[in-house]
């Protein structure tokens, strides 16, 4: 026996989607594209489960959800995709996700891969997709997406968010700047600071999330290779930044690094000398993709335990390190190396930038511990 009256339509019967293809610069044309897009998003924890929720509402027709983590107690503040019971039973935030959103839109192929995206197996995951998004935690993550992007030819929108502050950039590559033209390589471990050291805030979050997603919808609903403004025909793309505590909003133009320092932002690519080029999208690198900039994971044969090389050049500063996180767990700190025991394991950080993580031989449990700390 139906519960639904005769007189109103189903779900199946209405456009579910009336109202936003009512939108003049959506349209129905524009709905239609969204329809038969492709996208990734890497992450699915504060910005990704947002910006999923936000476009997988929207009608894309296929998203793939890539993460490595599983739900915890301490994401719920800021994590509104997931619940209690997700975190009762620590259920991969892919796999959670998927279930959660079907319910919302089952018209989307929804594609979860419980997965750490790395050089070996990011092409084969993020290759036929029309756009990715960055919901990682992680530098090293976002430079790996970044060559992703220049070698296949796809766009991807940089998302970050700590404390109460957040950027967006939409990156279209062989048109716009590219995120190393931005930041030529990652800042050493200790001058990152982590949602556990600086906190952030959920309403600050969302609305860096709800950025990213628009950004992807303008970028999927006009024509391939088109900048993020169509009235503007140069190359330059904009940098979003947010303190939603003090209620500012910037927008930074930046223009792609070549070489005589003609930049038109004075803010692009500040450690690149005038001489020099984008490393990626000028001089046609792939550090991070061909793994020559990419962590070196060991696992250490009887010792329970996985070293980690950093990507980051440079020396640790441990001093600065310990400050970060002397409050957080147990710490103890010499000359030649820092130890900090939290969540049952131990790392163990060198000047050099290598790091040991003890009490585990999974490198993807080891990678995340160092994600959580050191960023």
């Amino acid at each position: 026996m139906s519960l639904i009256p005769e007189s109103q339509p189903t779900s199946n019967s209405v456009d579910r989607y009336r109202r936003q293809s009512a939108y003049g610069n959506l349209g129905k044309a524009g709905q239609e594209r969204l329809r038969s897009s492709r996208i990734a998003i890497v992450g699915i924890g504060a910005l990704g489960s947002v910006i999923a929720e936000r476009l997988g509402r929207m009608g894309i027709g296929t998203i793939r959800l890539i993460d490595r983590d599983w739900v915890e107690w301490d994401n719920l503040p800021r994590q509104t995709l997931f619940d209690e019971h997700d975190a009762e039973q620590r259920l991969p935030k892919a796999i959670a996700a998927e279930s959660h959103l079907r319910a919302i839109n089952s018209d989307v192929q929804w594609d979860a891969h419980v997965c750490d995206l790395v050089a070996s197996n990011a092409v084969e995951l993020l290759r036929g997709f029309d756009l990715i998004l960055d919901g990682t935690d992680n530098f090293e993550t976002r430079f790996l997406i970044n060559d992703v992007s220049l070698e296949l030819g796809i766009p991807w929108v940089h998302g970050g968010c700590i404390g109460a502050t957040g950027q967006v950039m939409g990156i279209v590559p062989g048109v716009t700047a590219c995120f190393r033209c931005l930041m030529p390589d990652p800042p050493p471990a200790d001058q990152m600071a982590t949602c556990d050291s600086a906190g952030v805030l959920g309403p600050a979050v969302s609305i860096v999330a709800s950025w990213q997603a628009m950004e992807a919808i303008k970028i999927l609903t006009r024509p391939r290779g088109q900048a993020a403004d169509s009235s503007k025909a140069d190359d330059r793309c904009e940098l979003i930044t947010f303190d939603m505590w003090s209620n500012e909003v910037r927008k930074i133009y930046l223009s792609p690094v070549r070489p005589s320092g003609n930049q038109t932002s004075a803010n692009a690519a500040l450690q690149i000398s005038s001489t020099a080029g984008c490393p990626a999208c000028y001089e046609g690198r792939r550090d991070f993709l061909h793994g020559d900039r990419s962590s070196l994971v060991q696992v250490l044969c009887g010792r329970n335990a996985v070293q980690i090389q950093s990507a980051s050049p440079g020396k640790v500063d441990l001093v600065r390190l310990a400050d970060r996180l002397r409050a957080d767990g147990n710490l103890t700190l010499n000359p030649f190396l820092l130890r900090f025991e939290a969540e049952n394991l131990t790392m163990s950080v060198f000047t050099d930038g290598r790091a040991i993580v003890a009490g585990t031989e999974d490198p993807t449990v080891a990678r995340r511990f160092l994600t959580h700390w050191l960023g």
